[in-house]
């Protein structure tokens, strides 16, 4: 590298330094501010603050700068932590006693990762250093970088680094040879991400040289790309971000990539052939950190939020809210999202109603690095301590408050069907009536159909039994004239006689 670039190195070295005094600054401020009013027995209102140990379990102190990075080993008992005083520092949680003090970097510590029986932390020297964990001897110092290192992946067979010079380098984390210098963004790289061939899709992320272990990085050049392991080349440039990524993740099975952006929006892409499925829009300021659990993705912003979204659609489903300064870090566990902030302070929420269940109270300055345990979560500062805090009893009360709200909505639920059952049966009645009264008006018709029958019958009787009374008549009329013709031949026979 040029001097021009390092220049532009330290700038930007001087530019990071500048905004986290800036913010430890601000933060300071906000937590001097930020107080709760009681009421006292006098009635008036008067304000307190929240006691600093009201869930905390224990503190780390040691460092002589803020801490900027935390790692944990597998078993959780113990964790590294980095500084600007330029040593990194081991820890055993159960005692919070510092257990090795690593002194070596010229430069502020940026990154720190314990695996297995080593340590390994990058700085702003441009090196890396593998550490033995019992012994607290350094075993290798790394170099090659042109500028500050950013990020460090050590998996066990490779090394990562990213670094403001442009590039990304893999090393053999043994000996420290340089394997790979991967070229090709225009600013500096700074998150990296590792999907080696297990997590990856195994028909369809295939290079050149049939090596399906993918390296993703993401830079300020506004890009993130895929990467060759054998040869370095770049095999993938995903491009459509309008500012720097910042963060990046993964799917499950290592088909999808997620990239967080300084233009406040998170993309999803086929990390395959670099297509876009979503672009998640929401935010109001740069996305700093995300983490991607199954089907759900949980981000933090500058602007003072984080938020859960569904992957598949791209539809956000919760904010949690009450962060006075940038969400700097965020994770999912069990139900719950954790955040750091830079206002200080940790939070606790419930996943699924977005409820906040826990704050913790006790950094003096910006929140810069979480770990979350079981019942407990870990948080790295610029105060120079890291905390451990008592998460216990979140997980019940969310459960128990899930189970009113089940009965609260079993209940409305309930109410409002017997509401439509009342409804459905009023308009039955409805129509039952207006069909019974279809129904009158129909059988009366028959009823004058059927009384008219006969009466016509009885009319027709009519207009015959006249005629068949005549006819009945001229018979019955015959005799009685014959009657009539005796009885006056008989008279006038009486007549003549007299």
């Amino acid at each position: 590298m040029g001097s021009g670039s390092s220049k532009k190195a330290k700038q930007l070295e001087a530019e990071e330094r500048e905004f986290k005094k800036r913010n430890m600054q601000k933060g300071k401020a906000i937590d001097d501010e930020e107080e709760e009013e009681e009421v006292g027995e006098d009635g008036k209102k008067r304000k307190k603050k929240q006691k600093d140990d009201e869930f905390l379990l224990g503190t780390c102190k040691g460092h002589k700068g803020g801490i900027n990075c935390m790692g944990i080993n597998e078993d959780g008992n113990m964790i590294i932590t980095g500084g600007e005083d330029k040593t990194a520092r081991l820890w055993n949680l159960a005692t919070f006693e510092c257990t090795k003090v690593l002194k070596g970097h010229k430069g502020y510590l940026t990154c720190a990762q314990i695996l297995d029986e080593f340590c390994y932390t990058g700085a702003a020297d441009r090196t890396v250093r593998k550490w033995t964990a019992k012994t607290g001897v350094c075993e290798l110092v790394i170099e090659g970088h042109a500028a500050p290192i950013n990020r460090l992946i050590c998996t066990g067979d490779f090394l990562f680094t990213s670094s403001y010079d442009r590039t990304a380098m893999c090393w053999d984390p043994d000996d420290g040879e340089l394997l790979h210098i991967f070229r090709g963004h225009r600013r500096g790289v700074t998150p990296l991400m590792y999907i080696p061939a297990e997590d990856a899709l195994k028909d369809d992320v295939v290079d050149i040289e049939s090596n399906r272990d993918i390296l993703v990085t993401g830079s300020a050049d506004g890009t993130a790309r895929s990467w060759n392991m054998d040869s370095g080349d770049s095999l993938v440039t995903f491009k459509g971000h309008k500012g720097g990524v910042l963060c990046l993740a993964a799917d499950s099975t290592g088909s999808i990539l997620f990239t967080g952006s300084a233009d406040c929006t998170v993309r999803s892409w086929n990390i395959n052939n670099g297509e876009v499925f979503k672009v998640f829009e929401g935010h109001q300021s740069a996305v700093v950190c995300l983490q991607v659990m199954n089907k759900l993705m949980y981000t933090g912003s500058s602007d003072q939020t984080a938020k859960c979204w569904v992957t598949e659609f791209g539809d956000c489903t919760r904010t949690y809210q009450g962060h006075k300064h940038t969400v700097s870090t965020v994770r999912f566990r069990d139900g719950l999202v954790y955040t750091g902030c830079g206002d200080n302070c940790g939070r606790v929420y419930d996943a699924k109603s977005g409820a906040l269940k826990r704050t913790f109270k006790g950094h003096e300055y910006c929140i810069n690095a979480i770990l979350v345990m079981p019942q407990k979560m870990l948080t790295a500062s610029h105060d120079g301590t890291a905390k451990l805090w008592d998460c216990s009893g979140i997980k019940d009360e969310i459960t128990s408050f899930g189970d009113e709200e089940e009965e609260k909505e079993r209940k409305k639920a309930e109410k409002e069907e017997k509401k439509r059952q009342k409804e459905l049966k009023k308009k039955e009645k409805k129509e039952k009536e207006r069909l019974e009264k279809e129904k009158k008006k129909k059988p009366s018709n028959q009823t004058e159909d059927r009384e008219s029958l006969p009466e016509k019958n009885n009319f027709e009787k009519s207009e015959k039994e006249p005629e068949e009374k005549q006819d009945t008549g001229k018979e019955d009329g015959d005799g009685l004239d014959e009657d009539i013709s005796r009885e006056i031949d008989m008279i006038n026979k009486d007549m003549d006689d007299l």
